[in-house]
């Protein structure tokens, strides 16, 4: 018997976890075999996941008899809206029954909204699981709330106790959530409503700096690290949103025409913070509203700290997308232990899902995560045959893939390692990355030009766990996060010397550790590497083209491929060569 966690909004897909080990067994998302970054299938979205949920469901070797949809129970959902809604217009926001009107429906259609639409998407994901070959008159449904499935991170950490933070743009009316975990159990101990959301501060700066909510954050982050704090912006978003009586409070919405969750009306929000930010340096821009958020989310976590008997902090959900969000809540002194889970935004949602509805059953946790190849993996011949109608050619160098990929890095080349299973999460951990140099800032350039990425992301280092201590600093509260890739830290001055080309502006790196439980082979490639060339370390990023999300078939990894123009791509346990640059 297995559990299929199933997730149709942003970010949709699935995952299965064995109920006879605990293990998860596959996870993947829809936008992997879409091609549409960030596939949406929420009402009058997308079609729902049905090829990430029959790839899961045909991956498990057990026959799925629970299907934990990451979606509160419409009910449950309706009650907590319309409350919220209420109080929200008896607070004196009574513009927001004139949503009704805009929308040409009465008051009690505007109320019914939330039951409506979470129905809606119940019913996509069970259409969706069906389709996928489940058997749903045999499978027991389980609907686990969306900020339930992110605080569901701690259960696939290998911790027993822990303090549990979620924050995100909303989901299921809740922009984030405080939890104490015990051994299999969540207990809850604070909700903080989608009003007071930080997510939605964060990316309303996003669209005010002229980037797309939703999809570039990342570039916010990276341009704080160039930018300065302005101190005019910084006192009006210091009372823009606050932290009070142990949450988070926002006067952002203040004023907006908007019905009950899942209702938002986001050009309102970017409006204002376009408004407030006026002719303010943009990078000045991301510099403030990158500090705004780091006080209020260390707020937060010190004051639920102090009531923890834990100094263990397990974190999920969108906003800890941010790296150096990240590295300031592992410095905080009352943090011993920092566990980022490594699908923090909603592509976690059907994982969480799962594992919530595992423990609740078998009142124990699963398996902690460890590899994240849990998505689609091909034959070599398969892979190769992709390869080969692209203009490629076997190499003949007579050396094993991974030590031939090192020589190729150590004479300059950028190359591309397609071996394993599709990586879990938003980031490319070595199975489906681009690889190239850090000892040369020329690169950086070269690999945007090549990938048709913007200039003002960073790139992240990979090196042996071995070296990490002679290259970056405070890296014993992070071990999980340097595995997956989920914090900055400090670079040593051996670092920044030695890789300029992967070293932010500020300092700090995003570095992924590599030991041989990770990934055997990347151990023997960076060790190869290192022999050769005498670096430690060498860039990491994900293997796709911009705007497109990472590979995952054969055919997808060739294509890009060839318009990256890579000279030598690792297949499995082949080598092959673009005909131009064979040896």
């Amino acid at each position: 018997m297995a559990i299929l966690g199933i997730y149709e909004g942003h970010n949709a897909g699935a995952a299965v976890i064995s109920e006879a080990d605990g293990a998860v067994v596959a996870a993947v998302e829809e936008e992997r075999f879409s091609r549409v970054k960030n596939h949406d299938c929420r009402p009058d979205g997308m079609p729902g996941p049905l090829q990430s949920t029959k790839w899961c469901v045909d991956a498990s070797s057990e026959e799925i008899t629970t299907v934990a949809i990451g979606l509160e129970e419409p009910e449950a959902l309706h009650r907590r809206a319309v409350n919220n809604f209420l109080a929200i217009v008896r607070a004196g926001e009574t513009r927001r029954l004139d949503r009704a009107a805009e929308l040409g429906v009465d008051a009690a259609d505007l109320l019914a909204m939330p039951l409506r639409t979470q129905r809606a998407r119940v019913a996509k994901a069970l259409r969706t699981a069906e389709k996928a070959g489940v058997d749903m008159d045999r499978a027991r449904i389980v609907h686990v709330p969306h900020h339930t499935c992110h605080a569901s991170a701690f259960l696939l950490a290998p911790v027993e106790e822990a303090l549990v933070v979620t924050l995100d743009g909303k989901g299921d009316d809740l922009s984030g959530t405080v939890h104490q975990g015990v051994g299999h159990r969540l207990r809850p101990v604070l909700e903080i409503p989608a009003e007071a959301s930080l997510g939605h501060l964060y990316s309303a700066a996003t669209v005010a700096c002229g980037l797309r909510p939703q999809r570039d954050e990342g570039k916010l982050t990276a341009m704080a690290a160039t930018g300065s704090t302005h101190a005019g912006l910084l006192a009006r978003m210091r009372e823009l949103v606050r932290f009070i009586d142990g949450r988070p409070h926002s006067t952002l919405s203040l004023g907006i025409v908007q019905g009950p969750y899942p209702d938002r009306i986001p050009a309102f929000h970017n409006s204002a913070m376009a408004a407030m930010i006026d002719a303010v340096d943009r990078n000045d821009v991301a510099a403030t509203v990158q500090q705004v958020l780091e006080e209020v989310v260390l707020d937060l976590v010190e004051h639920h700290m102090k009531n923890s008997a834990t100094g263990v902090l397990v974190v999920s959900g969108g906003v800890f997308a941010n790296v150096s969000l990240n590295r300031r809540v592992a410095g905080l002194s009352c943090v011993d232990e920092l566990h980022v889970h490594p699908g923090m935004t909603d592509s976690g949602i059907a994982m969480g899902a799962a594992a919530a509805a595992y423990a609740a059953t078998h009142h124990r946790r699963p398996v902690p995560l460890r590899s994240l190849g849990l998505g689609p993996s091909y034959a070599d011949n398969d892979a190769t045959s992709a390869f080969l109608s692209q203009g490629y050619v076997l190499s003949t160098s007579g050396l094993h893939a991974e030590p031939e990929l090192a020589e190729a890095l150590a004479s300059g080349h950028v190359v591309a390692r397609f071996a394993g299973g599709t990586e879990y999460g938003p980031r490319a951990l070595g199975h489906r990355s681009v690889l190239a140099p850090a000892r040369d800032t020329r690169i950086t350039s070269r690999l945007n030009d090549r990938l048709r990425r913007s200039h003002v992301m960073p790139f992240a280092p990979m090196a042996l766990a071995e070296d990490g201590p002679r290259l970056f600093s405070g890296l014993s509260k992070v071990v999980g996060p340097t595995q997956y890739m989920t914090t900055s830290v400090l670079c040593t001055d051996e670092a920044r010397r030695r890789l300029p080309a992967a070293v932010h502006r500020d300092g700090t790196a995003r570095p992924q550790l590599v030991d041989p439980l990770h990934d055997l082979g990347l151990v023997t490639l960076l060790a190869e590497y290192r022999r050769l060339s005498g670096e430690p370390a060498v860039i990491n990023t994900s293997f796709n083209l911009h705007d497109e999300p990472i590979v995952c078939s054969p055919a997808d990894a060739a294509r890009s491929a060839c318009e990256a123009d890579l000279d030598f791509v690792q297949v499995g346990d082949r080598v092959l060569v673009r005909r131009h640059g064979a040896r």
